[in-house]
């Protein structure tokens, strides 16, 4: 116990204070090599919340849709407003809407503002003779669309 009391005042008496260098470039080495793990996994997930927030921003549209199917309306040259679509939205540039009358097929694109996680690209909302709503995307790395847009 003494031997103990002796080492620490020792260091007190020698001036030791804080870390030394090694110490601090290996505290700065592991949070180099975390930035280095965490970074790109975070733009990942801001890309796949985009794109999952522009899937979001096209869905009210099947809605619209179904509603002038429902009333009996002519949805030939229906437009993006008409379906309760603006005409530009905070990730999609435009928007597309292609309708078929005589089996009630039809699509509705968004075309994605360009972004630096997928580039650009479309997602696409079709609807069936059936009345099934499907989703296909058209990006650089299809893994960042939302799953039900993954083909």
């Amino acid at each position: 116990m003494k031997e103990l009391e002796n080492r620490s005042q020792r260091a007190i008496r020698s001036g030791q204070k804080g870390f030394s260098l090694i110490e601090l470039m290996v505290v700065v080495a592991i949070i180099g090599i975390l930035a280095m793990i965490a970074l790109p996994q975070y733009f990942k997930y801001s890309s796949k919340a985009k794109l999952a927030a522009a899937l979001a921003e096209i869905t009210p549209a099947k809605v619209g849709y179904e509603t002038l199917l429902a009333e009996g309306a002519t949805v030939a040259g229906v437009t993006a407003e008409k379906l309760g679509l603006p005409s530009s939205s905070s990730r999609c540039e435009s928007f597309d809407v292609s309708m078929n009358d005589t089996d009630g097929t039809g699509t509705v694109t968004c075309r994605l503002r360009s972004d630096a996680g997928y580039g650009g690209g479309e997602l696409t909302l079709d609807r069936d003779y059936e009345g099934n709503w499907t989703c296909t995307g058209t990006v650089s790395d299809l893994e960042l669309l939302p799953a039900t847009c993954r083909t």
